[in-house]
């Protein structure tokens, strides 16, 4: 082989290795967080299928992201998380509920109203 084809295998073994560190350093520093929570209202959901290229086969299951965008009842930024396929077919538009985070994780969320002193969890 080349030696340039070593050089090639060497680039891409470290990215791979740097992608993994961030990663980890992620789920370290999200878990270093306090947990917070906020009522919000489920502004948008997305289902992108993950295409392959080549693989262009109608009859094939195809597979899907899901992700969520939680808009806070109260004013602020919308904030989208990457959920899986059971949390995404619970959730539908507008539904309204306490969302728990942890640093930049969704811990979880659960529907229902607002209390009337809602100045609680800000």
């Amino acid at each position: 082989m080349p030696w340039w084809w070593f050089l090639v295998m060497l680039i891409i073994v470290g990215m791979v290795v740097y992608q993994l560190w961030r990663n980890v350093q992620q789920r370290r520093w999200d878990s270093a967080q306090p947990l917070h929570s906020l009522w919000v209202t489920v502004s948008k959901r997305d289902e992108i299928p993950i295409t392959r290229p080549g693989k262009e086969n109608e009859d094939r299951h195809k597979r899907y992201r899901y992700f969520v965008e939680f808009t806070p009842v109260e004013g602020g930024e919308s904030r989208r998380f990457q959920i899986k396929r059971k949390q995404f077919q619970d959730l539908t538009q507008d539904l309204t509920g306490e969302l728990t985070i942890q640093g930049s994780r969704l811990v979880s969320f659960e529907a229902g109203e607002p209390p009337a002193d809602s100045s609680e969890g800000q």
